[in-house]
């Protein structure tokens, strides 16, 4: 992989090959062939994640006639996370707030109050607990996905019960995590449940 000439961290100087693909509207794939090929600068961060210096990724779109990247407050991905547990709750928060991929964070705690603020809130992703109080996450999973406004909505479950994942993979949802969470799995999953179509 092309390196940058200064793969720091400050916040804001680098996409996420996500991010990358987004503008260009291709898929991660195809961003990532572009910088193993040497077209597109870029480095690897300590967990394997391809990430594009800003200037250069401009560089890189007036080079091929592509619209520049926005710069300013990034557009933010509407995520809503449901879980009984607040300690869960401010794990996936934290990370979301400071993720590279600009999330609006917003929590439930049960069944019903997760479908209330799907309506409003409308989000992209729904990072749903399986077992809850009230209304648990597969009948949460079901009711949405049998809905045509919510179909769409990508669905990525979580459960301390690994017996507890067929029954919401089965009730529509696109992906599954059992607890405790590893970084590197939410990590793919966003990348993956997020991203535009594969190639």
């Amino acid at each position: 992989m092309k390196k940058s000439k200064h793969p720091d961290n400050s916040p804001g100087t680098f996409l996420t090959a996500g991010e990358a693909a987004r503008h260009c509207q291709v898929c991660p794939a195809a961003l990532k062939r572009w910088i193993r090929a040497g077209r597109l600068g870029g480095f690897k961060t300590l967990g394997g994640h391809a990430r594009i210096a800003v200037d250069e990724f401009q560089r890189f779109l007036h080079e091929h006639g592509m619209p520049p990247y926005p710069l300013g407050a990034p557009a933010s991905i509407p995520v809503l996370v449901v879980d009984d547990e607040p300690e869960i709750v401010g794990f996936l928060a934290a990370l979301l707030a400071d993720h590279p991929l600009g999330f609006k964070v917003e929590t439930a705690t049960d069944g019903y109050e997760a479908l209330i603020k799907v309506g409003a809130f409308k989000p992209a992703l729904l990072i749903l607990d399986v077992l809850m109080p009230l209304l648990d996450g597969v009948e949460v999973c079901r009711r949405l996905k049998s809905n045509p406004a919510t179909r769409g909505l990508k669905i990525l479950g979580i459960s301390g019960y690994p017996d507890a994942v067929a029954a919401l993979l089965a009730a529509g949802a696109d992906a599954c995590l059992t607890k405790p969470l590893s970084l590197h799995a939410i990590e793919r999953e966003l990348e993956r449940l997020l991203a535009p179509a594969a190639c």
